[in-house]
């Protein structure tokens, strides 16, 4: 999977920013570390045969712990936590779900249904922000995906995969390419630098027209 941005990476950037909250992006991170780091500490504990499975199996499941309560407590109105299935919430006409990637490894991504459903949300953004139409107006975008990436290319002490980074992305249409992608560290940036662009001074001082001093006659005299 292509991990090359979008052109128009800005449009996009603006348009998250606008639709998902700086603190809700920071809780998903730290709920992505948080679930990593208790899902290695259950897991070392067993032989070295089966740690890999088990690393895998309990990270799965805390980390979607811990990415639920991020979203719960943001306003997300995550979906019910059930064994396997995806942990999904909403901000603004954005669905957030999760999505770990082994060692920059950007294959096999598409093997979920659900996940691909999610993706072929983003086909107005990919038309409005990516491959413009010369030939139809580009419609307004109501609805689109975002997968906060968790990427597992890490070992810790015991051997197990660990988290490094943590990255927000929004998948193309057919999940073979990113229209978008950045670590959360930078993206966190943009709130800032938008926060503190100046709003153009659409004031247009105009000057005080005197009052002309009436005389006695046209001349002035």
């Amino acid at each position: 999977m292509s991990t090359r941005p979008a052109v128009e990476s800005k449009e996009l950037e603006k348009l998250i920013v606008k639709h998902v909250p700086r603190d809700a992006l920071m809780a998903c991170e730290d709920a992505y570390y948080s679930g990593d780091q208790k899902g290695r500490l259950h897991s070392a504990t067993f032989l070295s045969g089966h740690r890999p499975s088990a690393a895998g199996q309990n990270k799965h499941f805390f980390i979607n712990e811990s990415f639920h309560e991020a979203l719960q407590a943001h306003g997300a109105d995550p979906t019910p936590l059930r064994g396997t299935r995806l942990v999904l919430g909403r901000f603004g006409i954005f669905n957030i779900a999760r999505l770990n990637v082994p060692g920059h490894k950007w294959v096999n991504l598409r093997r979920s249904a659900t996940r691909k459903k999610l993706a072929e949300l983003n086909t107005h953004i990919e038309r409005k922000y990516v491959q413009g139409d010369l030939f139809a107006a580009p419609r307004n975008v109501a609805e689109g995906t975002i997968f906060v990436v968790g990427v597992m290319d890490g070992v810790d002490e015991s051997g197990i995969a660990q988290l490094t980074q943590v990255m927000v992305a929004l998948p193309a249409p057919n999940m073979k390419s990113w229209l978008y992608i950045s670590t959360v560290a930078d993206f966190l940036k943009l709130y800032d630098q938008l926060d503190s662009v100046p709003q153009p001074d659409k004031a247009v001082p105009t000057l005080k027209v005197q009052p002309k001093k009436q005389t006695d006659n046209d001349n002035g005299n």
